[in-house]
């Protein structure tokens, strides 16, 4: 079992400016580095500067002499929520964001070109990013001549140099999905970022750090499969009170390493470690894994059987090989978009296998049946959590909106419903449950907040 790394190195810079050709320069000296210790970095480093509108800039390093064209994807782009609504945002770059602007856009994520030091090697891209966790990867090589956003024959390369949750670390070039991606942490400053959120919860934690693995199975079908295993700090496997069980997805694109890349063991580190939160195991399984044979192309999982894997085989895996509860009053399932609705497909099929059910930004798609009359629905713990510019909450919501002839009504090009599908049918059943939103979209740092949610306010409460 290998010990989990930190994701990101944070060092400190004092009075550095950022040129217009992304070169980092200064006249002075800088806090901790000389000029030429800072331009001999090899890897992405966070740094303290007062001329930051942030209050801190990142440094992407990517070390490889004989590319020719370096480029780096990244999910950096803001607005304040007065411009911002499902489909419109500021798209702010960085060197224009403002203290209160929130990672939001609506023109996808920004490709930028970075820059050789030849005497080294190394490629390097500076930009000031306010508090968070922040996801990028490297477009190394490409078509001649193509365009700054055109990765066509490039290789996407997730930072060799910068922790990556894979279940394989032999290979970072030419990944697919999520697992291309690679995510650094920016520090929050009191002056600078004074009305912007706070997320001290995905700070790499220094001691009382758990342990991240991946085991790899294959299913009673013959599907080869993975998962990830978080076991909180001081584990102990002859405790005598079996630890918590949060089974935990991640959405369409994504792998078992997608939470853990995104901050999930940072999260819980914290969380734990202050007491917010009681220990407990983590386990992410590989949705991916379950495609569906859709004869319209239609991306979605095979959650029949992703769900009767996890029901009958991974749970039984679990328990053996960890101790981890098996009584379902301290067993959660969660998952976000894909994984979402996957929720929504056990908590409708197989109600009783766990008692919190946990819904962040999930369509309810057309392959799960609801039932809002099953009886022990009202004993469980429900959570549903989305952004104010969330396309799940903007989709047809057909228990209200049926045509004439009572057909269901399509506000979206997919046969999707909203999250509010979910949320209506409980209600008129008098099933209770709970809910919160915030002003982000689809996206990541929607569903790091929303877990920091789940973990004080839901789970095991």
């Amino acid at each position: 079992m290998n010990k989990w790394k930190k994701l990101a190195v944070l060092t400190s810079v004092a009075g550095v400016m950022l040129c217009t050709s992304n070169v980092f320069a200064a006249d002075y000296d800088l806090d901790g580095y000389t000029q030429e210790e800072f331009d001999a970095l090899e890897r992405t480093t966070v740094l303290k500067s007062d001329e930051s509108p942030t209050g801190y800039y990142v440094t992407f390093r990517y070390k490889d002499s004989d590319a020719t064209r370096v480029r780096i994807y990244g999910e950096w782009k803001f607005s304040d929520i007065y411009h911002s609504s499902f489909v419109t945002s500021e798209n702010l770059l960085p060197d224009d964001w403002k203290d209160g602007d929130v990672e939001w856009q609506t023109d996808g994520w920004p490709t930028a070109e970075m820059e050789l030091n030849e005497e080294t090697g190394v490629w390097s891209y500076t930009i000031p990013l306010p508090n968070g966790t922040f996801n990028y990867r490297f477009l190394v090589g490409g078509a001649e001549g193509a365009e700054t956003d055109d990765a066509t024959d490039a290789k996407l390369v997730a930072d060799p140099a910068n922790t990556n949750f894979l279940a394989s670390d032999e290979d970072t070039e030419n990944l697919g999905g999520e697992q291309a991606l690679t995510s650094v942490y920016v520090p929050w400053d009191e002056e600078k970022q004074a009305n912007t959120d706070q997320r001290p919860e995905e700070e790499p934690r220094d001691g009382e750090n758990g342990e991240v693995s991946f085991e790899t199975v294959t299913t009673k079908d013959g599907i080869e499969t993975s998962y990830g295993v978080y076991l909180p700090y001081g584990y102990e496997a002859d405790r005598e009170e079996a630890y918590p069980l949060l089974v935990l997805l991640h959405g369409g694109g994504g792998y078992d390493g997608s939470w853990f890349t995104n901050g999930l063991a940072n999260i819980l580190d914290n969380m734990i470690a202050e007491g917010r939160m009681e220990p407990t195991i983590v386990v992410t399984p590989n949705g991916t894994d379950f495609p569906n044979e859709d004869p319209n192309g239609d991306y979605h999982w095979n959650r029949e059987a992703l769900c009767g894997f996890i029901k009958d085989q991974l749970m039984d895996d679990v328990s053996a090989n960890y101790n981890a509860a098996t009584d379902p009053d301290h067993r959660a399932f969660a998952g976000l978009s894909q994984g979402g609705a996957t929720v929504g497909y056990m908590m409708f099929t197989y109600p009783d296998e766990f008692n919190t059910y946990v819904f962040l930004s999930a369509p309810y798609m057309g392959d799960t049946k609801l039932d809002f009359t099953i009886p022990s629905l009202k004993d469980k713990n429900i959570f549903f959590g989305y952004g104010d510019y969330d396309f799940v909450q903007t989709r047809s919501l057909y228990k209200l909106y049926p045509d004439e002839d009572g057909n269901m009504v399509r506000l979206a090009p997919k046969e999707e419903g909203s999250i509010w599908e979910y949320m209506y049918g409980l209600a008129e059943e008098d099933v209770p449950f709970t809910s919160i939103n915030y002003p982000y979209g689809h996206q990541w740092a929607l569903w790091r907040k929303l877990l920091v949610n789940v973990f004080d306010d839901v789970l095991w409460k």
